[in-house]
């Protein structure tokens, strides 16, 4: 999963860098479920659509089972976001994130 810079010529910070390379799959699902939070919070659609964008490439359809429900999801927040109702998208993105960090992580910090 890679992560773009809208602006090459903006600053980047070091020490985000360094914890995005370190982050383990299951860290950065975290951490876009956060910059999608805060994207949506902010209604910055461009960041927030890019961030739904990514998580469904990040899907694995070996198990489709699985994979099609997170999709449906996902897609459900984007169409949201692209229509204006970030509530939807915000609603999605918090009951992902609280189950993840939970079942899959741990009880771990926030990136907000």
């Amino acid at each position: 999963m890679a992560i773009k810079y809208a602006n090459p010529k903006k600053k980047k910070n070091p020490y985000l860098l360094q914890q995005i390379r370190g982050a383990s799959p299951e860290k950065l699902i975290l951490m876009l479920y956060d910059v999608g939070l805060k994207s949506c919070r902010a209604r910055d659609k461009g960041k927030a659509s890019k961030v739904f964008v990514e998580l469904i490439s990040a899907l694995n359809f070996d198990y489709n089972d699985v994979a099609l429900k997170y999709f449906d999801l996902y897609r459900f927040a984007l169409d949201g976001v692209n229509a204006g109702k970030y509530e939807n998208a915000i609603m999605v993105l918090e009951g992902l994130r609280d189950v993840w960090e939970t079942a899959v992580l741990g009880k771990v910090e926030s990136y907000n």
